[in-house]
């Protein structure tokens, strides 16, 4: 007979309301530390990310970064996008002629296997240390480009200069080059573009590698016409700017060139010089070391070899002048004779497949028209876009700055069209 001490309570749980009470706590703790998990991860993510911003110095360029992120890519219309390629290498043999030698080889070689829509070979920018003048040397150089491969510019080192001792020193250096033709249009004037060596263009770095806060105006003077030094990522002579072109007028402050003009400033004399920018954007990457991003800008180096990815990383840094964007600039730069590493970067079988790569993929003639052009073209194109030119870019090549004296005639080029 049951009775309410044998009677099980009704509140009693059942067997099988123990077990599921038994399991639910386990469920939802598993939930809560896989949550706590999640959002301590993104804690850490997002405070190694500071941490990176911050040591490797992105947060000189991050507002600029944003807002070019946030600008939506201007329509090139109906015309084909013309993209222009060319190279800025730091070409520091070293005052070592036999390897020049061979490395002239090793470009020939490479440049005989792609032309661009033109039929137009590779146009190397050799921007030669003007400390290292060395007459063997530059016979080779001229060589390269009588033949019509590229063209020589000016790299300069220097260290804790006033401008009373960096003048004559620049002065002899433009001097030595133009025994060779370099440096020097055909019309007889001084016009060059240049490099700054260790990325201290200004002063921006500070004295040891320059010296000088009124270098844009010294360079002008001396018949510089652009500068060609950005990006230099990780230094405080990185621009606040990025994938840009403009125009920068010298006070007597280091760094003049972050304040930027607009490139009609050059017309009128007003500003000093064009500072032309390589690519530089963050790209998705499955390094744990760089946060899953990389940093592109450019840099054909042993440890960042140039890749199909690459250039159209570069195509996607998309950097023109805004009243022409159907004309997007690419300039890539290298230290390609300062080791063996590095000049099978910039002349080895990878970067010769990039150039297959962009020559396949950019430059069909409807979307895409390439073109291989030098730093001093590249600086004539950019005068034309600002000032809105229109037609065939082939006839903005040359002017306002003419060729070099040691330029060859191209024998590729055909005869100019007005189209666009």
């Amino acid at each position: 007979m049951e009775n309410e001490l044998t009677r099980p309570p009704s509140s009693w749980p059942s067997e099988r309301d123990s077990h599921s009470e038994s399991r639910r706590p386990r469920r939802w703790s598993l939930f809560r530390v896989a949550r706590n998990l999640f959002f301590a991860a993104v804690v850490l993510y997002m405070a190694a990310t500071a941490f990176r911003l911050y040591a490797r110095k992105y947060y000189i360029f991050m507002p600029s970064y944003a807002r070019w992120m946030l600008t939506p890519t201007p329509s090139a219309g109906a015309t084909p996008t013309h993209v222009f390629f060319f190279v800025t290498d730091h070409f520091e043999p070293d005052y070592d002629v036999d390897r020049v030698r061979r490395w002239a080889d090793r470009y020939r070689a490479l440049a005989a296997r792609h032309r661009d829509s033109d039929g137009r070979p590779p146009q190397h920018g050799w921007f030669y240390p003007g400390e290292q003048g060395d007459p063997a040397i530059f016979s080779v150089l001229h060589d390269m480009t009588t033949a019509g491969l590229g063209e020589v510019e000016l790299h300069y080192h220097h260290h804790y200069d006033t401008l009373e001792t960096l003048r004559p020193q620049l002065a002899d250096a433009i001097e030595d080059f133009q025994q060779y033709g370099f440096l020097k249009t055909k019309d007889g004037q001084t016009h060059f573009a240049f490099i700054h060596g260790n990325s201290d263009l200004d002063n921006s770095n500070g004295p040891d590698n320059c010296g000088v806060s009124t270098e844009l105006r010294l360079l002008r003077e001396l018949g510089s016409f652009a500068d060609f030094t950005f990006p230099s990522i990780y230094l405080d002579s990185q621009p606040p700017f990025v994938n840009n072109i403009y125009a920068a007028k010298d006070d007597d402050q280091p760094k003049s060139y972050s304040r930027p003009l607009p490139l009609s400033a050059l017309r009128d004399g007003s500003a000093d010089l064009m500072i032309f920018q390589g690519p530089l954007l963050f790209t998705p990457s499955w390094k744990v070391s760089h946060l899953f991003l990389d940093l592109e800008d450019g840099d054909i180096h042993p440890t960042v070899q140039p890749s199909a990815a690459r250039v159209d990383s570069w195509i996607r840094a998309n950097v023109h002048v805004a009243e022409r964007p159907d004309w997007v600039f690419i300039k890539v730069f290298a230290h390609g004779i300062s080791s063996a590493a590095d000049e099978d970067a910039i002349i080895g079988s990878n970067f010769d497949a990039a150039l297959s790569h962009l020559e396949h993929e950019y430059n069909d003639g409807r979307r895409y028209v390439l073109h291989y052009i030098t730093a001093r073209q590249a600086y004539n194109l950019a005068r034309a876009a600002a000032d809105g030119k229109r037609g065939d870019p082939r006839q903005y090549f040359d002017s306002p700055i003419p060729p070099y004296a040691a330029d060859g005639v191209t024998p590729y080029l055909p005869a100019l069209t007005r189209s666009n």
